[in-house]
């Protein structure tokens, strides 16, 4: 008996464990290490590397990431698809530093320094073309393709629309270094080099301008310009609202060569030639940053805000969680000047010195388990490419600032623009950011979906083996009985 009860013992062990298996089988992001080894995972697949034989400036996408236009210093504008063939190039006059992509890819805005912005369709055929007074530092097209913005060294802000018509222009007095437009073309953001940030409407309307303490080098917009933020060579990013209030400036400590907002404002991720990525939120507290091989000249935050790209003159591009946790790095073999991530956050294209682009196509099962997160495991794919990518992105909540002379904080940060201490000046109070909730990977309900056969199997075990060794009792003592008559019977007799 006692042997038997061992050997049942031993079952329902074997049991309970394979329902612990099960338990922890329930998590599909619950990984064997001796099965899956996370540093031989790539978060991003090269799915082509595109030789121009020349210098890379510029690169963008579409919002899929279909599409790719890039231009460079052998003068030319280059389309690709997404497995990296070229459609087609064309020839400008010469460098071209600045290239932008409707959504759906059919439209491609190109600026060259021979003073042309040019205008084309998805098949290579030029629409138009329109000089302008100086080189063009920078073009953006809505994203219908239906308003084209661009800057260049004349010191003017172009607004055209697709038919190559200019329905305003804009005198900053200086350089204009950077443009950004809203998805709907309603708003344009532009950066000079006379030290000011400018936010006009779609009439050309001044809605506002800000001095800061240096020229600016980057701006960017959240996709309806409900926040502005700009980069500056006095070491400073600034983040004003669309009414023109500051909301706050930083210092990270060196020339800020390149700043992106999350798609809602709540955090502003700013590359600088300290050789550092620096993620800020909303109220302008530093969250993280992160040190890299050498300057960093290119940020963006993801769309989705899973993760921030970034290309660093170490000739690599990095992908970094929004905790600052490097998810992936690849070398191109050359300086990275310009990235771009599409809109559904699954491509990442950039622009190399070493003369080539590189397209990278995020792997949905190798980034859920690098990120620890089962909500980016593959699903349905995207059909089309279309306006149907439009997000009705709101803004974060916050409570008005009042700026007390943005002027005298500029001049206070750029007269301490040499302490890398942080330095964080804020025009107010300013509301917490909204952030969307993470999905969590697995519930109670998925657990017990997938251990309820091994529990059964358990306890009808358990409950079989009392059974049985009940009825080995009830016939042990039954045999005993008959023993003792037998015995009983026997010694009668004699």
């Amino acid at each position: 008996m006692n042997h038997l009860s061992g050997i049942n013992l031993i079952l329902a062990l074997g049991l309970f464990f394979c329902f612990i298996s099960s338990a922890e089988a329930a998590d599909p992001l619950a990984l064997d290490d001796g099965d899956v080894n996370l540093s031989e995972l790539r978060a991003f697949d090269l799915l082509g590397r595109c030789e121009t034989g020349s210098i890379v400036n510029t690169v963008s996408l579409s919002s899929t990431g279909n599409y790719l236009a890039a231009g460079g210093f052998d003068h030319k504008v280059y389309y690709y698809d997404s497995r990296g063939t070229q459609l087609w190039n064309y020839t400008t006059g010469d460098i071209v530093y600045t290239v932008s992509i409707s959504s759906d890819g059919s439209r491609i805005a190109a600026g060259s320094n021979d003073r042309k912005v040019y205008f084309f369709n998805r098949e290579g055929e030029l629409l138009w073309s329109r000089k302008t007074g100086g080189n063009i530092n920078s073009v953006a097209v809505s994203s219908e393709g239906l308003y084209i913005a661009t800057g260049g060294e004349d010191g003017k802000v172009y607004f055209l629309d697709k038919d190559g018509k200019l329905l305003w222009s804009f005198n900053s007095g200086d350089a204009v270094r950077s443009v950004a437009i809203s998805r709907d073309g309603d708003y344009v953001a532009t950066g000079s080099a006379n030290n000011y940030v400018y936010l006009l409407d779609s009439e050309g309307k001044t809605l506002w301008g800000k001095k800061t303490g240096s020229l600016i080098n980057s701006v960017t917009m959240t996709p309806n310009a409900y926040y502005v933020a700009a980069g500056g060579s006095n070491y400073n990013v600034y983040l004003f609202d669309r009414k023109g209030e500051f909301s706050w400036m930083h210092n990270p400590g060196y020339w800020v060569s390149s700043v992106s907002l999350s798609s809602n404002g709540s955090h502003l991720a700013a590359g600088s030639f300290d050789d550092r990525i620096y993620l800020f939120n909303l109220t302008g507290a530093k969250l993280w940053d992160y040190q890299v091989k050498d300057d960093v000249y290119a940020v963006e935050i993801a769309p989705d805000s899973s993760f921030i790209a970034a290309g660093s003159w170490d000739d690599s591009i990095y992908a970094l969680n929004m905790s600052g946790k490097e998810l992936w790095n690849c070398s191109c073999g050359g300086n990275i000047n310009s990235l771009d991530v599409s809109r559904d956050s699954s491509t990442i294209a950039a622009g190399s010195e070493a003369g080539a682009v590189y397209i990278f196509k995020r792997n949905a099962t190798a980034f859920a388990l690098l990120s620890g997160d089962a909500s980016f495991l593959p699903e349905e794919p995207v059909k089309t490419e279309d306006s149907s990518l439009e997000e009705n992105i709101q803004p974060v909540e916050e409570t008005p600032v009042d700026t007390g002379g943005i002027e005298n904080l500029v001049e206070d940060a750029a007269a301490s623009s040499g302490d890398k201490k942080e330095n964080i000046k804020t025009g107010g109070k300013l509301g917490m950011e909204e952030l969307p909730s993470e999905k969590s990977s697995s519930s109670i309900f998925g657990i017990f979906d997938s251990i309820k056969f091994p529990l059964a199997l358990l306890i009808g075990s358990m409950a079989g083996t009392v059974f049985f060794l009940k009825r080995r009792l009830t016939k042990r003592q039954e045999m005993d009985e008959n023993t003792e008559d037998f015995e009983n019977l026997e010694e009668s007799d004699t």
